[in-house]
């Protein structure tokens, strides 16, 4: 099992077992743990790691429109800087 932005934790010296969620925009970062023993097994803490990670990037996406001033300045100057160049990019996905 391998997704975006989800990571496995399964350290033989450690209590905890299980998967962490850590996505980082707009300079924060949010991450969360899903225990396997919380959660009842490995598959069940995957499935709630992921859907918890899908609603978190969805919220994200739908509040595009308030990214801080800075971020919005920033995306004008990336923007300015591929025209310079002639770089034909999407950047609405930054």
């Amino acid at each position: 099992m391998k997704a975006k932005n989800i990571t496995r934790y399964t350290y033989e010296n450690t209590d905890f077992q299980g998967w962490r969620v850590s996505i980082q925009r707009c300079g924060r970062i949010i991450t969360r743990y899903f225990s396997d023993l919380q959660c009842g097994s490995e598959e069940e803490s995957y499935r709630r790691a992921i859907a918890y990670r899908d609603e978190v990037l969805r919220q994200m996406a739908s509040h595009r429109d308030d990214l801080p001033d800075y971020m919005d300045e920033e995306l004008r100057h990336v923007q300015h800087l591929l025209r310079e160049r002639g770089n034909a990019a999407d950047t609405t996905s930054l």
